[in-house]
């Protein structure tokens, strides 16, 4: 499968027994996978499950984290849908979550399966939010950049937003930097209205004293 550039579903905040679990997991799927190439094979097909799958389709996602729905049930649409589509050690991963009932733990444990491929490789993953597409010299330049920031090698993971406007914002862990056209005019606006407000207070004292 070839992941789809596709907008990302906000994921929910995880519980300290369910990060705790998506970090288990993450290490035992990358013991399972077996090297570089086969680890790379396989977090890329759980990535386009989520981009091209997952994110398309909620209704979809949500039928395989339904309680209401048994186990045997969910591995059967897991194999009808995505045998022979993904690595065979993929599959069985998902298949393993779906059996110890933590199928919707199945994003988040991909993503930290790739953190910690990453961290092993001395790579930190920084996401790119921009309003138009990066032209490969602009994309050189940011990384030379990000790489004086972070300890590491950054590789970035960059997705178009129009609705930014201009600029960017950049995610590393969790520290974001928004260098967006549209964080700088929502600034502007606050500042006027912080404006209006101090010289509505200003005339309104005025009136007071002078009453």
């Amino acid at each position: 499968m070839t992941a789809a550039a596709a907008p990302r579903r906000p994921r929910r905040a995880l519980s300290n027994d369910d990060a705790e679990a998506a970090r288990s997991y993450a290490a035992a799927l990358l013991g399972a996978a077996g090297g570089d190439d086969a680890i790379a094979g396989t977090l890329d097909d759980l990535d386009a499950v989520r981009d091209e799958i997952l994110d398309v389709h909620p209704e979809f996602s949500a039928l395989l984290d339904a309680p209401r729905v048994s186990v045997a049930d969910k591995d059967r649409i897991l194999t009808t849908l995505l045998e022979g589509r993904i690595a065979d050690v993929a599959l069985r991963f998902l298949r393993v979550l779906n059996r110890h009932g933590r199928l919707g733990l199945a994003v988040d444990v991909a993503e930290e399966a790739r953190r910690q491929w990453d961290r092993r490789r001395g790579l930190v993953a920084v996401k790119v939010r921009v309003a138009s597409p990066l032209d490969e010299a602009q994309e050189r330049a940011l990384r030379d950049k990000l790489a004086g920031m972070v300890a590491g090698t950054p590789t970035l993971q960059v997705a178009v937003e129009p609705e930014l406007l201009g600029g960017l914002v950049v995610q590393i862990g969790d520290v974001v930097l928004d260098a967006s056209t549209r964080n700088r005019l929502e600034q502007i606006r606050q500042r006027l209205i912080e404006g209006k407000t101090h010289e509505i207070s200003k005339r309104r004292d005025q009136f007071c004293h002078s009453a």
